[in-house]
């Protein structure tokens, strides 16, 4: 075929950028449409209260509950779900940043208004979320002020790897308690989604969802270093203590994850020493009991199979579908742009001059 195509049209690097211009024209020109059906089908659902919503395709507005809550990584700030990114620049001329993580996880919880509670697995939602933290930092910033970097920063980057040679750019969203919500999706018989508090022992942070059959929080743990210190308050700890009691329950062993941390390597002992003070001050927040929700519930919101459309957003349905106009008409009108100037930079190789 290329050298049939090359009988009329010379392969040179012109017509290969013409090739693939006209590939991303006809890309952006199908993705519009498909926005567009997004939009329409946004708008032919109506806003239901959750004590009549009915099963099928719903869509609901309300505040997120729960009785259990995860820790963000950045700011520790006690959430539903958090999505953590991190980026380095790549080109600092071109401003190209390369994505070195994504880190989210979840815990299913409910979405309230003045009729009733919905239970809603986040699973595979298109997530649309203010950011609670978005910060820039110099790669001399870790190099030249390392007792000034946060210690869940320094923390998050070791977990993943990540070496702040370049210029980082960190950026964490996430659905808190009392957070105002809107969501659309599919109402259907509860598969088995239970409500319990994550375990880190059964669940890594890298997944993408906390598995419904983990068994409960473990109790808080104290950690003596080999060094023969005694356990210390969280306000007593130095900032390197800190960081070190933080790999370690994070399970990390690898010593140039400590040393990328900037922490001595030191082996730890963990022992349990279950406390009511201190799981209170773990929380951080002030959550309703759980008797106040029924953690097995018959239905749940999630995303379907034969229904994938899924969001979960900060914003209204009408705010949504005005920002989805906005894009579809620019994908669609740029694809159609990029197309006609592919085609019109082939047809302008075959003629001779």
């Amino acid at each position: 075929m290329i050298r049939c195509l090359s009988l009329f049209i010379p392969i040179n690097y012109v017509t290969v950028l013409s090739l693939v211009v006209i590939a991303a024209g006809l890309y952006f020109f199908f993705r519009g449409f498909h926005l567009l059906a997004r939009k329409r089908i946004l708008l032919a659902t109506p806003t239901s209260k959750i004590q009549s919503a009915v099963p099928g395709p719903v869509e609901v507005t309300g505040t997120a509950v729960g009785p259990h809550t995860l820790s963000a990584p950045i700011t520790g700030k006690p959430c539903f779900l958090y999505r953590t990114v991190a980026w380095q620049l790549r080109n600092a001329k071109k401003q190209e940043w390369e994505k070195v993580a994504d880190e989210t996880l979840h815990l299913p919880f409910f979405i309230e208004d003045s009729t009733a509670q919905l239970l809603i697995e986040p699973l595979g939602a298109d997530l649309d979320l203010r950011y609670d933290f978005q910060q820039e930092y110099e790669a001399s910033f870790f190099s030249l002020n390392m007792e000034g970097v946060p210690p869940r920063l320094s923390v998050f980057l070791s977990r993943h790897g990540i070496f702040p040679g370049r210029r980082l750019r960190i950026e964490e969203s996430s659905i808190k308690p009392g957070d105002a919500l809107f969501a659309a999706g599919t109402l259907t018989e509860n598969p088995g989604v239970q409500v319990r508090p994550f375990s880190p022992h059964n669940e890594s942070p890298h997944d993408s969802a906390s598995d419904s059959s983990s068994e409960p929080i473990p109790a808080p743990q104290v950690i003596h270093l080999q060094s023969g210190a005694t356990p210390s308050a969280g306000q007593e700890m130095t900032q390197q203590e800190r960081i070190a009691a933080a790999l370690t329950r994070a399970g990390i062993a690898k010593p140039e994850a400590w040393s990328a941390a900037g922490v001595p390597y030191q082996r730890a002992v963990i022992d349990e020493n279950p406390s009511p003070a201190s799981s209170s001050a773990h929380s951080g927040t002030s959550l309703p009991e759980a008797s106040c929700f029924n953690l097995t519930p018959p239905v749940v919101l999630m995303k379907s199979a034969n229904d994938p459309a899924f969001v979960i957003s900060f914003r209204s349905q009408k705010e949504i579908a005005i920002a989805l106009a906005w894009k579809s008409s620019a994908m669609i009108w740029g694809g159609v742009a990029s197309t006609l100037l592919g085609l019109y930079m082939l047809l302008a190789r075959m003629t001779p001059l």
